[in-house]
């Protein structure tokens, strides 16, 4: 098993950080370090996580950077071959789910990530991992379905969820970019299925593994607000332009029609401003996100 470093970005996050970190701390393997990164919250989460010191190496941030920038911060002082990007919201379930996630890249050489099963506090279904469709539409698999045996077999998937997935170092390293593992630009959210897309055109590959479960309350990914709507619809265009092929680009005039068309409609009437400013900040760092696609 090798070791692992668990990366944790909190911000205002202590209703549900504790849960986490018990989580953690309970698992059964010892060849592990924590390191939370915490995007200056102004609520009690910093005295929660500095009541640990002992158990958390913490970098504090003196603004939000974002996720995918803290996760990166995270990344950068971590010592572990294997990396286990953890939201503040789950809660690992049993002993050996380090154990698990990490036996399953240890047994495929030519796997890159793990995808654990992840369940809501309900029982149903949350993700089994990522798929992108011909629509270039992402989603999680199986989400709101009712737990069934079905879900219990180990496959190959084009990516996972960021909320709980275990990379290997070696992976990352070769999609990184200008320290960038995960691509700053983007803020938040999409930043998992870039990365996907990024080492899925590398080779490598990701699993989805059901012997490692974890209970995902979801935060930010499930909100509908308009700021949230702003970054999936930009990172969704910034995300096109680092990784569609040839082919893909092709016939991206007819996904647009069938797709983009009535969800930038929606955009415009629902929030004309966030739909402006989408437009102006994708056209502006268009040549930038081309540029990324020699990496």
């Amino acid at each position: 098993m090798g070791f692992i470093s668990i990366i944790v970005v909190t911000c205002n996050s202590a209703a549900r950080i504790q849960r986490c970190l018990d989580s953690v701390m309970g698992q059964r393997s010892k060849k592990r370090e924590l390191i939370v990164v915490d995007n200056a919250s102004t609520d009690k989460t910093k005295e929660i996580l500095k009541s640990r010191p002992e158990q958390i190496k913490l970098i504090e941030n003196p603004v939000n950077f974002g996720y995918a920038r803290a996760l990166n911060q995270g990344i950068a002082n971590s010592a572990g071959e294997f990396i286990l990007c953890l939201n503040d919201d789950v809660v690992l379930q049993g002993e050996d789910f380090l154990t698990a996630v990490s036996e399953g890249l240890d047994k495929d050489e030519h796997c890159g990530a793990v995808q654990p099963k992840m369940l809501r506090p309900d029982g149903a279904i949350d993700t089994t991992g990522i798929k992108l469709s011909f629509l270039r539409r992402y989603y999680d698999l199986n989400c709101g379905k009712t737990d069934a045996p079905e879900f219990n077999r180990e496959k190959y998937i084009f990516g996972a969820c960021n909320a709980a997935v275990l990379y290997r170092r070696k992976a990352l390293k070769e999609t990184c970019r200008t320290n960038e593992y995960f691509d700053e630009d983007f803020f938040g959210l999409v930043e998992d299925v870039d990365l996907s897309w990024r080492l899925k055109k590398k080779g490598w590959r990701t699993k989805y593994l059901p012997q490692a479960v974890g209970i995902h309350c979801r935060g930010l990914s499930r909100r509908r607000d308009h700021f949230t709507r702003y970054l999936n619809l930009r990172n969704r265009y910034f995300m096109l332009a680092k990784n569609e092929s040839l082919w893909g680009f092709l016939r991206l005039p007819l996904v647009f029609l069938i797709y983009d068309l009535w969800r930038n409609l929606f955009m415009l009437l629902i929030n004309p401003s966030d739909a402006l400013k989408t437009y102006v900040e994708v056209a502006a760092k268009l040549p930038k996100m081309l540029n990324k696609r020699k990496n």
